[in-house]
């Protein structure tokens, strides 16, 4: 029976842990007037005054930008001040001849606490007494009280402009991350979900 009760808490577990991470792209916007066609070359900036966060934002949307034919770059560097300012930007976009700039800045970030539901679980056990007796099951029980969770939600957005000419902003979207203390996902989805995005508005070109 024992092997039972543990049979039921890992499936439980397991639940709790697969169930404890979502990402998505929310709030997505396309400036339908824009029809210059798929950005070529594209200078990728990551506000904030967090270095590394920067950094990682900055090479993992460069990377997948490049994978699919645009000739993106990190602004770190061109730029090394963590916090570049608009006149900045704009100078080394003129400069490098790009024809699109990604920002990427915090939008909010809170932390809040649960507690996860306790379980009280019954397995069934062995029948108990002589043959004599009446027949009567008793049962296992275990009691495993509920434990704190600190939740916590990340948005971030992203916003794709033109650099050449009067700058305008052609698309944008928002990266949430709702998750059990596991920080923000800069690196795998919802990267992955910005391109998809970026390739279905024809913003930038699919991968030949």
């Amino acid at each position: 029976m024992i092997t039972r009760v543990h049979f039921v808490l890992t499936v439980v577990v397991s639940f709790v842990l697969s169930s404890c991470t979502s990402t998505q792209l929310a709030r997505t916007w396309r400036d339908t007037s824009y029809k210059a066609g798929p950005l070529k070359k594209i200078l990728v900036v990551a506000t904030g005054r967090d270095q590394q966060r920067r950094s990682a934002w900055e090479d993992g949307l460069a990377a997948a930008l490049s994978w699919h034919g645009v000739e993106a770059t990190p602004s770190y560097r061109l730029i090394s001040k963590v916090l570049p300012d608009s006149t900045i930007i704009d100078s080394v976009a003129r400069a490098g001849n790009f024809d699109g700039i990604v920002l990427i800045g915090r939008s909010s970030t809170m932390t809040t606490e649960s507690v996860t539901p306790s379980l009280d679980i019954i397995s069934p056990g062995s029948p108990s007494g002589p043959w004599s007796e009446a027949y009567y099951e008793y049962y296992n029980r275990g009691y495993y009280p509920g434990y704190p969770v600190f939740n916590e939600f990340v948005n971030d957005e992203i916003t794709l402009w033109t650099a050449r000419g009067r700058k305008r902003m052609i698309w944008s979207g928002v990266g949430e991350v709702h998750g059990s203390g596991q920080g923000e996902d800069v690196s795998g989805e919802i990267i992955s979900l910005v391109i998809k995005e970026l390739i279905k508005q024809e913003v930038i070109a699919a991968a030949n």
